[in-house]
């Protein structure tokens, strides 16, 4: 109970916050996301509505508690205070809740829905977020080089450090407990936009680390449903390898020398298309491909007005088998259109294209 008393006072504050796309509307809600994705922010900022003494807010991860005697005295403690709002954060679904009037829970990606609560998925920010982040630069090109550069993780771009890597190399240990899952998930940094298969890795790492098949199968499924690596498929091939993608485009860049730029940018081209809830798919000639709306989405960073239409014009015949009525061509800069048959083609920078919707 003394815990609980204690946690009870203490005043839970936002010293900075920024708006997120997403907000709590719900009584009950789950808020899932990977670490450092902004939950704990998200919640302090909605508690700024409520009287303090209404509030008990408990981190489930704090190593002042013992878990075990805080949940045993939870509901007495609850029933002997004013309290309307109960935040548990790290929570494990390990116990039954108590009554209270809200009830927010914050969770990892891999988390269980439980009946009567709303569930928020909370991404590390795009790039309409990233520009709300950044008061200092004004250019959009600018804060498209910078947003490159330090990724989408809120903490890393409020810090504004010029030493991005290490620190994205820091959070990266942090966020992960287990070392083979971390050499796992950063062998698949190393295939960022391209197409593998989990047999390929594994043929990989075997050199390296001692790991069963099965054993890597369950850490990726893990790391999937975490959402820290995504798994792209082929249209209507389901077996064949899929392109990765990781959860910020700019981890490669600090856990390897390997460059890609054109694999980069397709990833964070993904990533925007990721928070729009989209079914994504690719096919042999389509970068990015979303069958129930006929779009195709293509990643040419410099290519010309011209070169891109003499691209296009070369994969017409599978644009129309696929009933393709819209192209988006993702550029840094370029900007045109044009119609190719009946197909609509539209050349954008990434920054009008991102924040078009």
């Amino acid at each position: 109970m003394q815990s609980l008393e204690y946690l009870y006072e203490i005043k839970n504050k936002n010293t900075i916050y920024f708006d997120r796309k997403v907000s709590i509307s719900s009584k009950n809600t789950i808020i899932n996301g990977v670490k450092k994705s902004g939950k704990t922010h998200l919640v302090r900022d909605f508690l700024t509505h409520f009287e303090q003494i209404n509030i008990l807010y408990i981190d489930l991860n704090d190593e002042r508690i013992e878990k075990k005697r805080v949940v045993q005295n939870l509901e007495k403690f609850i029933q002997s205070k004013p309290i309307e709002i109960l935040v548990i954060e790290n929570f494990d679904f390990s116990f039954a809740l108590p009554k209270v009037s809200h009830i927010i829970l914050t969770c990892n990606s891999n988390y269980q829905p439980i009946k009567g609560f709303e569930t928020i998925t909370l991404f590390p920010l795009d790039f309409e977020e990233f520009i709300s982040f950044d008061k200092k630069h004004f250019n959009i090109e600018h804060l498209f080089n910078l947003y490159t550069t330090f990724g989408t993780f809120p903490s890393l771009i409020l810090e504004n450090n010029s030493e991005s890597i290490f620190k994205i190399q820091e959070m990266l240990r942090s966020m992960f407990d287990d070392k083979v899952e971390f050499l796992i998930f950063k062998k698949f940094t190393e295939s960022q936009g391209n197409k593998i298969s989990l047999f390929q890795v594994y043929n990989q790492l075997k050199t390296s680390i001692k790991i069963s098949k099965d054993n890597l199968y369950n850490k990726v499924k893990k790391l999937e449903d975490e959402k820290m690596l995504f798994f792209v498929e082929k249209f209507l091939s389901p077996k064949a390898n899929k392109k990765v993608f990781l959860i910020d485009f700019a981890i490669k860049s600090a856990l390897t020398f390997k460059k890609d730029f054109l694999r980069n940018f397709e990833n964070i081209v993904f990533l925007e298309l990721l928070k729009r809830d989209e079914k994504i798919y690719y096919t042999d000639l389509i970068d990015l491909y979303n069958d129930e709306k006929n779009y195709a989405i293509f990643c040419i960073p410099f290519l010309t007005e011209d070169f891109i239409e003499i691209k296009l014009n070369k994969i017409l015949s599978h644009l129309k088998e696929l009933h393709i009525k819209k192209v988006d061509i993702v550029t840094i800069g370029n900007e045109g259109g044009f119609l190719l048959e009946n197909i609509e083609c539209t050349i954008l920078p990434f920054w009008d294209w991102a924040l078009q919707y």
